[in-house]
């Protein structure tokens, strides 16, 4: 049997950022409890042209953990076990990392499963546990436990996101444009670029192999309530679009497509203050162009203005959540001054 601690963290976790082990036995994962982590953890990621998942998971017996070092030096873990099954390999590894003791005092104390351990094989490596008194108490556990265990993976992963995203520094000098000129803080990264400046906004973008990443920025001047609703913001975003974004076609603009695929729209405030994001889809009207983006709009400490910051990516042939991820990071850097 393997012991943790005298093994030590030597080597920093590796693996892609969104991937999740499911470490439990062949009949849990081919079973319910199977059919309800593939649910919850594969989910529709919101919203996007054809559908990704929202973590992908590879599932693992025991045996690999225990028999395989390589196989425990990723960075993201779903520990899953029966406590029916008292003859599971299962059990005889959890106790060995945890304690059957604090295993069991936690199952009974919680219909959550928030039982985290860090670094045990690798550097920056979290290990989650979800542990039932039997099937169905473990699928219970399953629902319960969705929304804090896709937080605490979205967190350990965002280190790697932004790690990615200002591979290159920071652009110092549009930093520096956008708090003189809009009273924001917000940290773009270097190897973006400004594509157009205009009275209504700014547009920076960055160029890759694969994807063009792009940014539009604007400060509104606030009217009524009606600008943060959906169709006060369909009716910004579509205005501001047509008169950054062009195609090689005479006449050609970019709006927003919810026929197709719905607007989502969320309350998100920052720092206090009141604001939305939207997610969705858009396209242009004569090109067959198109991809995903998320809009913000937050009014300003005064009230008398609005923030509103556009990211979308054009990435033809190519899988979108990750890129749509870096644009995230980056606007999460986002702060009135």
């Amino acid at each position: 049997m393997i012991n943790p601690a005298a093994q030590g963290p030597s080597v920093s976790a590796f693996g892609s950022i969104n991937h999740v082990v499911v470490v439990c036995d062949e009949d849990l994962w081919n079973g319910p409890v199977g059919d309800s982590l593939r649910y919850l953890f594969e989910s529709a990621y919101p919203i996007l042209p054809q559908p990704e998942s929202i973590f992908d998971l590879r599932q693992m017996p025991y045996s690999d953990i225990i028999g395989l070092k390589s196989r425990r030096e990723l960075r993201n873990y779903i520990f899953v076990a029966d406590l029916s099954k008292i003859d599971s390999s299962a059990l005889n590894l959890l106790n060995n990392l945890i304690g059957a003791e604090k295993l069991r005092s936690h199952v009974k104390e919680s219909k959550y499963s928030n039982l985290i351990t860090t670094d045990v094989w690798a550097r920056g490596q979290q290990l989650m546990y979800l542990i039932g008194e039997n099937q169905n108490d473990l699928i219970a556990r399953i629902k319960n436990s969705f929304p804090g265990l896709s937080k605490q993976i979205r967190d350990l992963d965002n280190i790697t996101i932004k790690a990615n995203t200002y591979a290159a520094g920071d652009a110092k000098f549009i930093n520096a444009q956008l708090a003189n000129r809009f009273g924001i803080n917000m940290d773009i990264p270097a190897d973006f670029k400004l594509a157009s400046d205009k009275n209504t906004g700014i547009w920076l973008r960055k160029e890759t192999e694969i994807a063009s990443f792009n940014l539009i920025l604007s400060k509104l001047k606030y009217s009524s309530t009606q600008q943060l609703s959906k169709d006060g913001l369909k009716t910004i975003r579509d205005s501001l679009s047509r008169s950054f974004v062009t195609t090689a076609s005479p006449g050609d603009y970019m709006v927003i497509n919810d026929k197709d695929l719905p607007l989502f729209i969320y309350q998100k405030n920052i720092d206090g203050n009141y604001g939305i994001e939207a997610r969705g889809v858009w396209e242009t009207k004569i090109e067959f162009m198109g991809g995903p983006f998320q809009t913000y709009m937050f009014q300003s400490p005064a009230k008398d203005s609005i923030m509103y910051i556009d990211a979308f990516v054009f990435a033809p042939e190519q899988e979108k959540r990750n890129l749509m991820q870096q644009l995230e990071a980056i606007v999460s850097t986002f702060h009135f001054k």
